[in-house]
């Protein structure tokens, strides 16, 4: 009942004080009328001016005045911050008592949302005081800006006479938008193919020859070219003697991350932190030359492929992805694979579950001939309890490397991957 009658008196406030504007102007002109002299007319000559400024502001286009919204980037890594100004212009000098301006914000922006030098201010909201100026803004900032993508739909405003009678508001529609990628670490060193070796199978690669450097030299056999030939080193063993080069390899990916709403619970930061480490991975393999792609368990996919561009585009996708997949994880990922998704490929799963179940899934998926696993196992806590410690070993008993992440530091985390994954 309370709501309804909210609802009411906010629509029909205006009508309402009109009519009282009108009963006022009317008692006090009475009033003067019947019981004359200075005091009556002054009172009435006295509210005059304010009764038309009611009346006036009744009839005020506020729908015209024209918002604009800039922010600062539009595109920006998780915990950087983002600054946004409104600016409000209008064309005619009609004096405004109060103006208030609210940019309409995701709530969990708004818990973001910081501000300086306004006593008026709360957040993304502001009571200003234009009076007769043309031109108002103000800003806010949001920092740290969380991952995500976020769109700005719309700026309330209202404003209206001093004493209240007359209330003027609209929503005006500005629409604008912020990506927030994901936050990632660099990865100093990660030895993906010791671990993979330690296990039943090898990872699938691909191997070229980097021919500006030079580790050794050989014999020479039939077939080598003669630009290979060491010259130097020939002359000194008075025999021919071929340049050995470096092999590089480029391991190749896909990521698989657990975004099931039953993996987390209530445990938003473990998710962020999982999304964080997906960013990080992505980068290093990109980085050193590497192909990598991207399946969720629901939505988008992004097949393999080298890259920056590659690398912003899964980046893209994980800036929206969020935990609200209602099945569980082990179902999803089983399905995944036994429709053929994953094979051929080294799928590097992060997930923060480690049960028997989890456990039994990953040997399934290891038993396949075409399949190589690694899992990322994000650790609720900073210390591994014993239970965790038996499901790591007996996950790695059949070949599925596993690197427990404990804390924010994924090169920490993954260099103690390395001990897991070659005892």
């Amino acid at each position: 009942m309370k709501a309804f009658l909210k609802k009411i008196w906010e629509r029909y406030k205006t009508p309402i004080g009109f009519s009282g504007i009108i009963f006022l102007l009317l008692v006090t002109f009475s009033f003067a009328m019947f019981q004359g002299g200075f005091v009556s007319w002054f009172l009435f000559y006295s509210v005059l001016p304010l009764v038309l400024y009611s009346i006036t502001m009744a009839f005020y286009p506020i729908q015209r005045l024209k918002i604009e919204r800039y922010i600062s980037k539009s595109k920006l890594m998780a915990g950087e911050e983002v600054e946004v100004t409104i600016v409000v212009k209008r064309r005619s000098n009609f004096p405004l008592f109060y103006v208030v301006l609210e940019d309409v914000l995701p709530e969990i922006l708004l818990r973001e949302t910081r501000y300086e030098g306004n006593t008026h201010q709360v957040q993304s909201r502001i009571l200003m005081f234009p009076l007769f100026r043309k031109h108002m803004e103000y800003s806010y900032t949001i920092n740290p800006a969380p991952r995500g993508l976020f769109k700005f739909d719309h700026i309330q405003v209202s404003t209206g006479d001093i004493f209240g009678f007359v209330l003027k508001s609209t929503t005006v529609s500005v629409k604008d938008q912020i990506f927030v990628y994901p936050q990632y670490q660099e990865i100093e060193r990660w030895e993906t193919g010791k671990m993979l070796q330690t296990g039943m199978k090898k990872v699938g690669k691909r191997s070229f020859t980097d021919y500006t450097s030079t580790v050794s030299v050989r014999d020479y056999v039939a077939g080598d070219r003669m630009n290979w030939l060491h010259w130097k080193a020939s002359a000194r063993s008075n025999k021919l003697l071929t340049k050995v080069f470096e092999q590089q390899r480029n391991d190749d990916f896909v990521i698989v991350l657990d975004h099931c709403e039953k993996s987390y619970d209530t445990n938003d930061w473990l998710f962020e932190r999982g999304v964080s480490l997906a960013a990080s991975l992505v980068h290093y393999s990109i980085s050193k030359g590497g192909s990598i792609g991207y399946h969720p368990l629901q939505g988008k996919e992004i097949s393999m492929n080298i890259g920056v561009e590659q690398e912003w585009r899964i980046f893209h996708e994980l800036a929206k992805v969020k935990a609200n997949v209602t099945d569980h994880f082990e179902e999803r990922l089983k399905q995944k694979y036994m429709v053929g998704h994953m094979e051929g490929k080294t799928a590097l799963i992060i997930s923060p579950n480690l049960s028997e179940y989890t456990m039994k899934t990953l040997e399934l998926l290891a038993s396949r001939q075409q399949t190589n696993v690694i899992f990322f196992y994000l650790a609720l806590d900073q210390k591994l309890n014993s239970q965790d410690l038996t499901y790591i070993s007996r996950i790695r008993q059949f070949g599925v490397p596993i690197t427990p992440i404990t804390g924010s530091d994924f090169n920490e985390s993954l260099k103690a991957g390395g001990m897991y994954a070659s005892i």
